[in-house]
């Protein structure tokens, strides 16, 4: 399928892509756009204004996702729980944190925009490093069994 999002993904948008192409479309093409343009036909938005996908006040984009899609993994839920730390409850103020893994996925993740020149770069980043966080995830949450 053909997903379309803001330009300049960050946090939880880079988080939403990957958990799209991992348990939702591994096929999903995105494109990127301006908040003002159309939606094109056919393609699925998220975080653009009149999007069914989208972030709340208590819920992020990766929420809404897991939410729609049925998702269950445990370490999925691990990551939406660092994710909804940083985006909602601290509301993007690094002081507030209450997961410390929050700020450092944050640090990763926006720095991304500030260190690639185009979306799909951004993108093709972040998802090493989504992959490297779901693995470290797992790989402590299998040791504390």
């Amino acid at each position: 399928m053909r997903w379309v999002t803001r330009h300049e993904p960050h946090v939880d948008r880079c988080a939403s892509i990957w958990l799209i192409k991992t348990a939702i479309d591994p096929d999903a093409v995105f494109d990127f756009i301006s908040r003002d343009s159309p939606i094109p036909d056919g393609a699925i938005p998220f975080t653009l204004p009149g999007a069914e996908i989208q972030p709340t006040k208590t819920a992020t984009t990766f929420d809404a996702l897991t939410q729609k899609y049925g998702i269950k993994d445990p370490i999925i839920a691990r990551i939406a729980d660092i994710l909804r730390d940083f985006e909602i409850q601290a509301e993007e103020d690094l002081d507030r944190l209450t997961i410390k893994e929050s700020a450092g996925v944050y640090y990763i993740l926006r720095g991304l925009a500030r260190t690639s020149r185009a979306d799909a770069e951004i993108v093709f980043k972040a998802m090493i490093v989504m992959d490297a966080l779901y693995a470290e995830l797992k790989a402590r949450a299998e040791h504390s069994d």
